[in-house]
């Protein structure tokens, strides 16, 4: 009876263990999500307050809105993330307006480019 149990047992924690495990090379980002968790991390903490729905600059938003990136079609989506490149590559984010104001908005040279490469590979993604 014993050794039958252990037959069960045995098979039923190594599927436990293979399905809590992950695969070698796999990124932290969930299956069919837009932004890897650090580009997620760096957006929520550093840009989501102007560029969202409950941001409080028009401006911000109409150059931008994160909610809206993964909905737009493929051709305004490598524009738009060409766009963010190109104002990370010049430091115009976030404006020095909102830098004076709250310094602890400002992004580090390693956070921007983490959201540089993520876009660029991106768009890359998107153009093959």
């Amino acid at each position: 009876m014993k050794t039958s149990n252990f037959i069960y047992v045995i098979p039923v924690i190594a599927a436990l263990i293979l399905i809590q495990g992950k695969p070698a090379g796999e990124t932290n980002q969930k299956k069919g999500s837009f932004f890897p968790v650090e580009v997620k991390k760096i957006i929520d903490s550093k840009c989501y307050g102007c560029h969202s729905a409950q941001g409080q600059s028009k401006d911000a938003k109409d150059a931008l809105m994160w909610d809206s990136l993964p909905n737009l079609n493929k051709s305004s989506m490598v524009a738009t993330l060409d766009d963010i490149v190109k104002e990370l590559r010049k430091n115009g984010m976030p404006p020095e307006a909102v830098v004076k104001k709250y310094p602890e908005m400002k992004l580090p040279d390693a956070e921007s480019k983490i959201l540089q490469s993520w876009a660029t590979l991106k768009a890359d993604s998107l153009l093959r």
